[in-house]
């Protein structure tokens, strides 16, 4: 079963330069997330589909980092201590270079389980430039 969602929280997004500051009439790419697909994967691990858009007029490279909140276990035995379900976070990193104009479409599989992440869980996304 696919679930489209969307981000959770800030989708970050990146705007390289390419020469100087100031720059004019170069050409620049401008990468950001602009759609999600959450699944369970085939071992029940949570999987991320995250489609990056360059609307720049240059390809465009940066990594993209998604950040997953999560119930710390499926079976909802435990808690926070104001009552609510304990979460757990992990972040993964993906290098992604976009063509001007086009989009691309990246996936993840986390280790969190998708029943953890249906339970109590959030996407967070940022694209850095690869030089971070």
């Amino acid at each position: 079963m696919v679930r489209n969602g969307a981000l959770v929280g800030a989708t970050g997004g990146l705007s390289l330069l390419a020469g100087c500051a100031g720059g004019g009439d170069e050409p620049r790419p401008a990468l950001k997330v602009v759609k999600t697909n959450i699944r369970e994967g085939e071992s029940g691990a949570l999987v991320v589909e995250a489609t990056v858009e360059n609307s720049g007029d240059a390809k465009g490279s940066g990594t993209l980092y998604l950040t997953v909140t999560a119930a710390e276990s499926a079976s909802g035995n435990e808690t926070a201590d104001d009552g609510t379900a304990a979460t757990d976070a992990t972040r993964e990193k993906v290098p992604v270079t976009v063509a001007a104009g086009e989009t691309e479409t990246v996936t993840v599989e986390f280790e969190f389980t998708y029943d953890q992440f249906v339970r109590k869980g959030s996407i967070n996304s940022d694209i850095r430039d690869l030089d971070e």
